[in-house]
């Protein structure tokens, strides 16, 4: 059926009258009553009794026009549907991520969620070493994870959400005071408990280091399955962790553990939100644009 037939089929009904429904529409009365006709024949019905002077809607015209306001608002929404979809404001949108990432990416989420109420959007909390993989099997359709853990992939975007620097964590009891920076000869008799799948730069250079002074502790890291697992060892006292400086001053109080920083190490890394090329699905373009304009606001933390 022709949406716009049935709207000047409405238009006449509603005034009994083709020259003024032909006015409402600036068309000619013969083009619109050529339009109706294919509108009876298509329907096989006849839909107006027509006279020289009056114009009456017949009992299947009556019916159509009691249903037919219906039919037309629900193709507007449907149109109106589309275009919300077409422009990204309704939809899906998942990300992964890991629970313990910190305010900024809480905060990014929360604020694509007020600004597009409409989209769907998912947020899972998936192990850190499966970040990479759900995103290139497109599991997921945004995640957000750390530069030195993103494999070289020709099918991987990346985009920069923060900076932040890795710092040493130990509980507030811990027997050895540093005086808030520790150095590589310090960390290096120190037992260090790290979740295997954290392996930034700054440990490969840790473990150099002891390789080169020939301390055999750098070799006696412990490595554990997770952060929770590393972090429940620091609260027993039995050594020290690494964590971001957002995580370890977010999710991991001050009052409770000490931090210090990584004197003679560079302990630099990006925060990451990483997609696949070939998804172009228009909410992840709205929510990286996102990321991108609250990222020219924002400074590095310090």
């Amino acid at each position: 059926m022709d949406l716009m037939s049935l709207k000047y089929f409405q238009f006449v009904a509603m005034y009994r009258n083709f020259s003024k429904a032909a006015q409402h529409f600036y068309i000619g009365q013969s083009a619109l009553s050529r339009q109706i006709a294919k509108l009876e024949k298509e329907l096989d019905v006849q839909l107006f009794h027509r006279d020289t002077r009056n114009v009456s809607l017949t009992d299947a015209g009556r019916v159509l026009y009691d249903n037919c306001d219906l039919l037309l608002r629900h193709h507007d929404l449907i149109n109106r549907l589309m275009a919300a979809v077409k422009g990204g404001h309704s939809g899906h949108l998942s990300i992964a991520t890991v629970a313990n990432f910190g305010s900024t990416i809480t905060d990014l989420v929360k604020l694509f969620m007020a600004t597009y109420p409409m989209v769907n959007t998912r947020v899972d909390d998936i192990p850190f070493d499966q970040l990479s993989d759900s995103i290139i099997h497109g599991v997921y359709d945004l995640a957000f994870t750390l530069d030195f853990a993103v494999p070289h992939n020709d099918q991987l975007a990346r985009v920069p959400v923060g900076e932040d620097r890795f710092v040493a964590v130990m509980c507030q009891e811990y027997p050895h005071d540093f005086g808030g920076v520790i150095s590589t000869r310090e960390l290096l008799t120190q037992p260090l408990i790290v979740p295997r799948h954290i392996d930034p730069p700054f440990l490969r250079q840790l473990r150099l280091a002891g390789q080169e002074r020939d301390i055999p502790a750098a070799a006696g890291i412990e490595y554990v399955p997770n952060t929770n697992t590393a972090m429940l060892q620091i609260d027993l006292g039995l050594g020290i962790t690494f964590l971001p400086k957002s995580i370890a001053d977010g999710a991991y109080g001050a009052q409770q553990y000490r931090c210090c920083e990584l004197g003679d190490l560079d302990t630099r890394f990006q925060t990451l939100l990483i997609r696949r090329r070939d998804n172009t699905q228009q909410t992840m373009e709205n929510f990286v644009g996102l990321v991108r304009t609250e990222r020219g606001g924002r400074r590095a933390p310090r």
